[in-house]
């Protein structure tokens, strides 16, 4: 006999045992993958057992897999699994989706509340903050950057100014161009979409919106969601055109 300081446990679980009890939660979810969490609420064997043999979860699930094809059986992704890698317009559409179900840009309680496909994280993760996510989502329905030239914020010395009490006030309504905040609902109420020919950046490639006054500034025309309309860079151009 040869005398080592090694031990070995006399508690360790079969390579089998394991990919049985991965089998068997296999088929609990219905061969779609599942996280060592979900495997740990099915399982007498724990997750940290599996990662250990295999050397991580990830590792676990492909000796699983391989299991199954021997059997005839595939394990199928998540259809949103945790660790994905989205792409811009998969966070977007999402974004979307929950913005036009909600009514408004949707705060964090309202997005858990709207069962999301894509977690919150994934968006701080791609974005810095879900604020920056928001900017982005209507820069990209927009088809522009919406600090852009072309969407310049209200500067003090376009509004009309009024003294009342002795205090200096100012009106935006009176302002040419049109604060962030209100551009926002212009845009929603519009579907992200020029109401003269329906044209969304999102499937019209390299369409740009504007924030147009239906009755110009020139000639009277309040900076108010009821005077404002959502128009392409096109129509906008035929728009002016004709009122000269």
């Amino acid at each position: 006999m040869d005398f080592n300081f090694q031990r070995r446990r006399i508690d360790t679980i079969p390579e089998d045992k394991k990919i049985e009890a991965l089998e068997n939660a296999a088929k609990h979810f219905n061969y779609i993958e599942f996280s060592w969490r979900d495997f740990n609420k099915v399982s007498t064997i724990s997750a940290s057992a599996i990662k250990t043999h295999f050397g991580s979860w990830k590792k676990g699930l492909a000796a699983l897999k391989k299991h199954l094809q021997q059997k005839g059986l595939n394990l199928s992704p998540r259809p949103y699994a945790p660790q994905r890698i989205y792409s811009d317009k998969d966070l977007f559409d999402e974004m979307g989706r929950i913005w036009q179900k909600v009514g408004q840009r949707p705060s964090r309680t309202e997005w858990e509340a709207s069962d999301p496909k894509i977690s919150i994280g994934a968006y701080k993760k791609r974005f810095g903050s879900w604020t920056n996510a928001c900017q982005k989502f209507i820069e990209f329905q927009i088809g522009g950057d919406i600090l852009s030239d072309t969407f310049v914020r209200s500067k003090e010395e376009d509004f009309v100014v009024h003294e009342k009490n002795g205090k200096v006030r100012y009106s935006k309504e009176n302002s040419r161009n049109v604060s962030l905040s209100l551009r926002y609902k212009v845009l929603n109420r519009d579907h992200f979409k020029c109401v003269f020919c329906g044209k969304n950046p999102s499937t019209d490639f390299g369409t740009k919106l504007h924030i147009d006054h239906i009755i110009p500034f020139s000639k009277g025309g309040k900076s108010t969601l009821e005077n404002l309309q959502t128009l392409c860079d096109s129509c906008n151009l035929g728009k002016s055109d004709s009122q000269e």
